[in-house]
C-alpha cells in the first residue's frame, strides 16, 4: 500500500478545513470510504476528491443580527428557514437568544429540555448532534431556554471564547446547505460568537427611529470582528421589516435606510416586510407564516428575500 495514496484523520482534517471529529463521523456513517490500520483510519486520497469539492462550495452560515430588540430577527430566522426547506435546503436554526423565541414560536417547549445550545457552549463533550430537533417544517433546530443568559458569562473564561460556536458548528457543518444563527438583542459574547461563525450577516431593520440608529454601532462590531476573528465575514443584506404603509414615518425611515445603504455599501433588499398582525399570531398556530399562510403578503415577501438568497 503506497503512503502517499492513503492518509490519516488527521490530514484528511486539514485538508477539508473540517475537524477530525467530522472525518470520523464519515467515516463511521460509510460516507468516507477508508482501511484500518491498527487503531487507526487511513482513508484515500482520491476518495476525498469529491468531498473536498462539495465542502470547498461551503454551507453558508448566516447571524441574523441587530443589537435592537423587536425588530423581527426570530419572524425572520423561522421564515427564511421554511422558505428554504420548502425549496429542497437543508436547514439548521441556532437559536442564540435565551428567551428561546425560535423553538417556541413552532411550538418547542423548551423548559422541559434537558440539553439546549447552552450545553453545546460551555460543555465540551456535548455537541449539536446531543440537541438538534427536526421540526415538520423541514428544518432543523437547535434550541435555547433561559439557561442560555449563563453563558455571556461563563463563555469569557474560556479559552478562545469568541470561537466556540465556530469550532462546535465544525462538526456538523457538512450536514446543511444553510446554517441561521438567531441572535440576542445585544452585542455581547453570543452576538459575537455567532458573527465569528457565521460568513454572512443579515440586518432585519424595523421601520423604527431608534432601530437606524444603532445601525452605526453594528457595523462597528463587524468591523472589529473582520480585524480580529472573522476576515471573511460579508454583509448579506439589510431587510426593512414591520412597515407600516398607512404611516408617514415607515416611508421615511425605509427612504433613510436607502441612503444609510448606499454610503455603507450594504445592500438593501427592495422587499420589506409589512407590520401585521399575522406575524404576531404566528406563535398561536406554532408555525412560520410561510407555512401557515403561504398566500399571505407577509409570507410572500419573505419568499421574495428566499429567492433572492438562493439566486445571489
Amino acid at each position: 500500500m503506497a503512503n502517499d495514496a492513503y492518509l490519516s484523520t488527521e490530514e484528511v482534517a486539514k485538508l477539508l478545513s473540517v475537524h477530525i471529529n467530522t472525518v470520523s463521523r464519515w467515516i463511521k456513517s460509510g460516507k468516507l470510504p477508508s482501511t484500518k490500520i491498527g487503531r487507526e483510519y487511513r482513508i484515500p486520497r482520491n476518495a476525498i476528491e469529491n468531498r473536498g469539492n462539495r465542502v470547498a462550495q461551503g454551507v453558508r452560515v448566516i447571524a441574523v443580527a441587530n443589537q435592537k430588540g423587536g425588530v423581527a430577527k426570530t419572524t425572520t430566522t423561522l421564515n427564511l428557514a421554511a422558505g428554504l426547506a420548502s425549496r429542497g435546503k437543508k436547514v439548521l436554526i441556532v437559536d442564540l437568544d435565551p428567551q428561546g423565541g425560535s423553538g417556541i414560536s413552532i411550538g418547542i417547549a423548551t423548559d422541559s429540555l434537558n440539553k439546549t445550545i447552552y450545553n453545546v457552549l460551555i460543555q465540551d463533550e456535548v455537541g449539536f448532534s446531543d440537541i438538534v430537533i427536526k421540526t415538520k417544517f423541514g428544518f432543523d433546530i437547535a434550541p435555547s431556554n433561559i439557561d442560555l443568559a449563563g453563558a455571556e458569562i461563563e463563555l469569557k473564561q474560556l479559552l478562545a471564547s469568541e470561537q466556540v460556536l465556530k469550532r462546535k458548528l465544525e462538526e456538523i457543518s457538512d450536514e446543511y446547505d444553510y446554517i441561521l444563527l438567531d441572535c440576542p438583542p445585544s452585542l455581547g459574547m453570543l452576538t459575537i460568537n455567532a458573527l465569528t461563525a457565521a460568513n454572512e450577516v443579515f440586518i432585519p431593520m424595523a421601520m423604527e427611529l431608534l432601530a437606524l440608529r444603532g445601525l452605526d454601532m453594528l457595523a462597528r462590531t463587524i468591523r472589529n470582528i473582520r480585524a480580529i476573528t472573522n476576515p471573511n465575514l460579508q454583509y448579506l443584506g439589510m431587510l426593512g421589516t414591520k412597515y407600516d404603509r398607512t404611516t408617514l414615518n415607515s416611508k421615511e425611515i425605509f427612504e433613510a435606510l436607502q441612503t444609510a445603504a448606499q454610503n455603507s455599501g450594504i445592500r438593501l433588499f427592495n422587499t420589506y416586510i409589512p407590520e401585521t398582525v399575522r406575524f404576531k399570531e404566528s406563535p398561536r398556530y406554532k408555525a412560520p407564516l410561510v407555512v401557515e399562510q403561504p398566500n399571505h403578503e407577509g409570507a410572500k415577501a419573505y419568499m421574495t428575500v428566499v429567492e433572492e438568497i438562493i439566486n445571489g
